[in-house]
């Protein structure tokens, strides 16, 4: 049995010039599983209203392809609430739940998820599944190392790379634009 292995990286969120939370990225790797886990916590205040949010996403990878996955964020306007789960249950079919809502997903092994952007570059890939939506969305190049994650809400994200390696991410939100910078 071989040793597990672990990547870390984390982030600073940054909203108008603040420091408004952190974003952690952890991965751990052993034999032929990969484990990802994604969180975010912030907090801010905007026009005296407080604002948070906290979520977490987490993978499982066997041989490259995920297996299951689950997907929490917990926010200060509870319509962006979401607890979403996907689990491959046979050859090209996946069983998803988000918000109560269950389906099942007939596709393609999924190889490259919206956490996997934390810890490699996505040359050459035009789609991500996101645990958050337990969908595909598209992934657009728009520069050498810089693409743009489209959403069905239209909270688009920029992903920044510098020799291969996630440098920041730009979101957009209601309330403005949020930066994660890697420390």
């Amino acid at each position: 049995m071989a040793f597990a292995q672990k990547q870390e990286t984390i982030f600073d969120v940054i909203f108008k010039g603040k420091k408004i939370g952190t974003l952690h990225a952890q991965e751990t790797k052993s034999d032929s599983k990969s484990f990802k886990e994604l969180t975010v916590d912030t907090k801010s205040t905007f026009l005296l209203i407080p604002i948070y949010m906290e979520s977490e996403i987490r993978t499982t990878q066997e041989k490259g392809i995920l297996i299951e996955g689950t997907a929490y964020r917990n926010a200060s306007r509870k319509s962006s609430d979401v607890n979403a789960t996907i689990r491959k249950i046979g050859f090209r079919l996946y069983e998803r739940e988000r918000n109560g809502v269950k389906d099942k997903m007939k596709s393609k092994p999924i190889r490259f998820c919206v956490v996997d952007l934390y810890f490699k570059e996505p040359l050459k890939i035009k789609e991500v599944f996101s645990n958050m939506y337990v969908e595909m969305l598209q992934l657009k190049q728009i520069d050498t190392g810089k693409y743009q994650l489209i959403t069905p809400d239209n909270n688009h994200s920029i992903y920044n790379y510098a020799n291969g390696k996630l440098v920041s991410i730009e979101a957009n939100t209601l309330l403005g634009k949020i930066v994660s910078k890697r420390i």
